[in-house]
């Protein structure tokens, strides 16, 4: 297989072998983008199909994707099956509550998502859906929620959140509750006590962001089943980004080990009615959890700014039956000049092995592999395809059906379209480039950067043959490569000539009949410069695609 598995915006994967359908499931962020919450899987971890997307239609609208922020909207889920049904626990964040009652949503939908702080549960009894709720999760707090059933049929919601008390910026604190899978609200705990417990705070001094959290326990495929395992992401989705595992022994049940701990270590939480399994400072003496001394297990901030691919973290953990141990996690490829990222978060993996209760990834190698296995497929393992009306990997912004888009998947990124329907690239509302034939027949390249409303970067004719042509007889590009953006006028390729349902053709490199309207630095599209969490989009007029 191939890293990244997903290619083009796939962050924070969470997934699960399913033994029903035999095969690994995985779902990603979306941000504010519809459909939301793509859900893939595959037999083999290396060949990904596309087989639905969790939030759709009216879903969406209840969740308020439709007036969600630049990088709001769907947040970091966790996938994991419940009492035979399949749950994702999210947050939708980013939500401006006049902005949401203006268009339409009422008052008692605002309450009931403010009082969960954006924090949701949505099931269904098949991955393909309907999927129902959103079952707001009251008293929530915070971000990147996991759902976990122990071996005594108690169930855990556990997220991060900013630390109540910190003792330095950035500090996080992961707490954890029962919560009852009937009404997926907060419960007691079975001793008895109510509210949260605060679990872990990151991995030594000025640790940062522990965030992503999962709990697992395993048994019977490596480690010891009396463990309940913490894995958290430290760092921020940066340069900075690793990931962390911790254990707690719970041969009883994970809410026994906590009542068990808080009778001999009775630890008031910084907030009223909660509780901590830390002890001041960090007392070894006084933590539930024992960190693996190896951590982290995974990082690539020791590899330097050259390393091509960076930011790993916020991994899940998996056990295929034929393949061993599993992690996926999200990275971030870079451009080999200015070191920024175009492409947003993608899905990467690795193998686990397990040594002395704890895992190793990518044993041998300490890295994330390029290449696992034998492979046919060359450095860029995309050839060119057609994007078609109707297409599932068709995506929209806030729902607005006025464009539609496909991710930036690949570092030498180019796509082709009908000039009648206009093309674009996005990063976000304020970053992006459009290409148009206009009134007078000429390509007219416009760019947004920043707050401006556009800049016109090109208008001219670029040759009395594209000059004079009509839109139907020609095609417009862009050409993302090398920190370059390039935009471009020629012929219909045949693969849209001949294809009375395409709107894009997405290929690599720059066609030999090519005229160049515009070349501009790029850099302003990237995640780094432009800010937030997405990758770029590449879009055309939505009406055409319907048309189509």
């Amino acid at each position: 297989m191939n890293n990244p598995i997903l290619a083009g915006m796939h962050p924070d994967p969470s997934w699960i072998w399913d033994e029903l359908r035999e095969e690994a499931v995985l779902v990603n962020s979306s941000f504010e983008l519809t459909p939301g919450l793509p859900i893939h899987v595959s037999r083999d971890l290396a060949h990904w199909t596309h087989v639905a997307d969790a939030v759709r239609g009216d879903l969406a609208k209840r969740l308020f994707l439709d007036v969600a922020g630049d990088s709001g909207g769907l947040y970091a889920p966790t996938l994991r099956r419940i009492r035979g049904r399949y749950v994702i626990v999210c947050t939708t964040m980013r939500i401006d509550g006049e902005v949401a009652l203006a268009a339409g949503h009422t008052q008692a939908e605002l309450d009931a998502m403010n009082a969960a702080r954006g924090n949701f549960v949505i099931t269904s009894e098949t991955i393909e859906g309907p999927w129902e709720g959103p079952y707001w999760v009251a008293g929530a707090h915070g971000i990147d929620p996991d759902v976990f059933e122990d071996r005594d049929g108690t169930v855990f919601w556990t997220q991060t959140r900013p630390a109540a008390d910190p003792q330095w910026d950035g500090q996080t604190e992961v707490w954890t509750q029962p919560i009852d899978p009937e009404t997926w609200q907060l419960a007691a705990w079975p001793d008895g006590g109510a509210g949260k417990v605060i679990l872990w705070r990151g991995y030594g001094l000025d640790a940062v962001w522990a965030e992503g959290p999962h709990l697992y326990r395993f048994g019977g495929t490596g480690p010891d089943g009396d463990y309940v395992y913490l894995m958290t992401a430290e760092g921020g989705t940066g340069p900075e980004h690793s990931e962390m595992i911790m254990r707690a022994y719970a041969p009883s049940g994970f809410a026994a080990a906590v009542s068990r701990f808080m009778a001999e270590h009775p630890i008031d939480g910084p907030l009223p009615g909660e509780r901590c399994v830390i002890g001041a400072g960090g007392d070894a003496k006084n933590r539930l959890f024992r960190a693996c001394k190896r951590n982290p297990i995974l990082t690539h901030r020791h590899l330097g700014a050259d390393y091509p691919v960076q930011c790993v973290g916020h991994a899940d953990l998996l056990h295929h039956p034929e393949q061993g141990w599993w992690l996926t996690c999200l990275g971030v490829r870079e451009s080999t000049g200015d070191h920024v990222s175009y492409l947003g978060r993608e899905t990467f993996v690795a193998p686990v092995g397990w040594e002395s209760g704890w895992p190793v990834v990518a044993p041998g190698l300490g890295r994330l592999p390029e290449r696992i296995g034998e492979t046919e497929t060359a450095d860029e393992p995309f050839g060119d395809r057609v994007v078609r009306a109707g297409d599932p990997e068709l995506l929209y912004v806030r729902g607005d059906g006025s464009k539609a888009y496909v991710r930036v998947d690949r570092l030498d990124f180019t796509v082709i379209a009908p000039a009648a329907g206009g093309l674009s690239l996005r990063q976000n509302d304020a970053h992006g480039v459009d290409v148009a034939i206009d009134a007078d027949g000429r390509i007219a390249v416009e760019r947004r950067s920043g707050s401006t409303a556009g800049e016109q970067v090109a208008g001219s004719a670029v040759g009395s043959a594209m000059a004079l042509a009509e839109p139907e007889n020609t095609a417009i590009g862009l050409r993302l490569h090398d920190d370059r953006l390039t935009a471009f006028a020629c012929p219909p390729p045949d693969a849209l000539r001949d294809d009375r349902d395409a709107l894009m053709l997405l290929t690599a490199g720059m066609p030999k009949n090519a005229t160049i309207v515009a070349d501009l630095p790029a850099a302003f599209l990237s995640t780094d410069r432009a800010g937030g969490f997405v990758g770029c989009l590449a879009g055309v007029d939505a009406a055409e695609a319907g048309r189509k």
